[in-house]
């Protein structure tokens, strides 16, 4: 989707020399890793010599990688950074006072684990939860926030509007009463934690999806991410949860915007810990309900690049699914949230301790049945009608009603992938299957469908792209990933970077 800004007006210069990238390249496409922590945090420009480049050689400092999120004075800073005359400029961060803050929602939660080694269990016990009552210790040092007031200019504006055309379309993708693009908004202009918070993950939508021709939007969104944590802490001192889990699924939206691996898992803890200690599910309402959806499509993401269990297990949901006929009179983002919890408990399996087991064997057969009597349950919208002709790789595109119904199908088609093939192959008689389904997945990402499809598929085109057979349709689906990147700023990089890791040892054991 292509997001208009406001023309500043000038365009500011780069220093001269040539850009430099780092990572690996293949036959494919480049990948670019993260800058090197060190190098960036002293605003000095890296050689990338590995293991050690040679600003850190030449002073004797410690090589460190790029963390998840790196602490800047944006995320430690309670004074907002000067407003430029004009929307989109640079701010001038001269002069500013840094105070001691957390870095990200594991900060802020971390404090409340029983046991350091809580995130080693496939499931955090419920017993803990159960008594839970959350308040956030103030840090040493810390300044605490002054934005009881909202300050509404032309560049927060600018991203609530931003916010509206892209992000909130993209986590109400299942949910047909548009919570963020309607109830959310309404909040934003009296509460600062959702302000900051809004304005936080749109800016860092803008700055992904720019390519680095805007980069002061990664400046303005550590600033109101440092604001929203702040007030997520005064939020939770005081016991007073009235928004604090929307905002914990909006910051966590924004943790995962920039990156996706192993650290992941402990930034779901946060959202997780408050949707058990305040009793939501998937029967509860409103905004509450919408909270619990958008927390489980994350669940999914994190687990499916880390290959193990949820965290929040679908046992856990208090789900409420209704027979195959009745099921025709269900509104369809419904019934696609009932698909994401049969892929949940897919992934529980494969990824699970009974994966091998006879018991494990067993369950396959069950969800495969369960996968069918949903899908025979289905009404017309669900039905994908393909148009044009197929092209040299065999694809062709897919046209649905409802793009919801697209996304179902979408996860239906990687369901099977999973319990055919992860995490090995079952059984050659299922290799046909797998290839069926494969080539069903990337017939849905490639045709015309929003952005916010684009955005959750990205996960479940791994397995397609690691399965289906063909250099050049692994490339198609490869270039599908690296689009979502470049177009629309989710990142989709390390999903790309394990394909190529993958091609590179098949290739090599042959």
């Amino acid at each position: 989707m292509s997001t208009s800004e406001p023309s500043s007006g000038r365009k500011k210069k780069r220093r001269g020399g040539p850009r430099r990238k780092t990572g690996m390249v293949t036959h494919i496409f480049p990948i670019n890793d993260a800058e090197n922590h060190t190098c960036k945090t002293r605003h000095s420009r890296c050689d990338e010599k590995k293991p050690i480049c040679g600003n850190c050689e030449r002073l004797d400092l410690e090589c460190k990688p790029s963390e998840f999120i790196a602490r800047s004075k944006w995320t430690q800073n309670s004074t907002p950074p000067t407003q430029s005359k004009t929307v989109g400029e640079p701010h001038d961060t001269v002069g500013e006072t840094l105070s001691e803050g957390p870095s990200s929602t594991w900060d802020i939660f971390r404090t409340q684990l029983p046991e350091p080694n809580l995130l080693e269990h496939d499931s955090p016990p419920n017993d803990f939860f159960a008594s839970l009552s959350l308040s956030a210790p103030v840090p040493t040092g810390y300044k605490a926030s002054n934005a009881s007031e909202i300050s509404l200019t032309p560049e927060t504006a600018f991203l609530l509007q931003t916010y509206l055309r892209t992000v909130a379309q993209w986590q109400d993708l299942f949910d047909f009463d548009q919570t963020h693009q309607l109830s959310i908004p309404r909040l934003t202009i009296s509460s600062p934690i959702l302000f900051h918070g809004v304005c936080a993950l749109s800016s860092k939508q803008l700055a992904f999806s720019h390519h680095g021709h805007q980069a002061h939007w990664h400046s303005v969104a550590s600033h109101h991410y440092g604001q929203a944590l702040q007030l997520l802490i005064s939020s939770l001192g005081s016991s007073c949860y009235e928004h604090a889990l929307t905002a914990t699924i909006i910051l966590l939206s924004f943790e995962m915007l920039a990156s996706i691996g192993s650290d992941h898992r402990r930034h779901l803890l946060g959202a997780m810990m408050l949707i058990k200690s305040q009793g939501i599910s998937a029967q509860s309402v409103g905004i509450d309900r919408a909270n619990f959806w958008i927390y489980i499509r994350h669940e999914i993401g994190v687990a499916l690049t880390n290959e193990k269990p949820l965290m929040l297990r679908p046992e856990e949901w208090n789900v409420q699914w209704v027979g195959s006929q009745q099921d025709r009179d269900c509104r369809e983002d419904m019934v696609g949230n009932h698909v994401l919890w049969i892929v949940a408990k897919t992934i529980d399996l494969v990824f699970g301790k009974e994966n091998n087991t006879e018991v494990g064997t067993q369950q396959r057969t069950a969800i495969l049945r369960e996968l069918e009597d949903w899908r025979a349950g289905l009404t017309d919208t669900f039905i994908g009608i393909p148009y044009g002709d197929q092209d040299e790789d065999g694809f062709q595109k897919t046209y649905f009603t409802v793009t919801v119904a697209a996304a179902a199908a979408f996860w239906y088609h990687v369901a099977h992938i999973l319990l055919y093939a992860e995490p090995v192959l079952q059984h050659s008689s299922y290799d046909a299957e797998i290839q069926d389904h494969a080539m069903k997945v990337t017939n849905i990402a490639l045709s015309e469908f929003p952005d916010a499809l684009r955005v959750f598929a990205s996960h479940g085109l791994f397995y397609a792209a690691k399965h289906i057979k063909g250099i050049a349709r692994k490339a198609r689906i490869w270039n599908i990933l690296n689009d979502v990147e470049t177009q629309l700023g989710y990142h989709t990089r390390s999903i790309v970077k394990r394909l190529q890791e993958l091609l590179e040892e098949e290739s090599g054991g042959t």
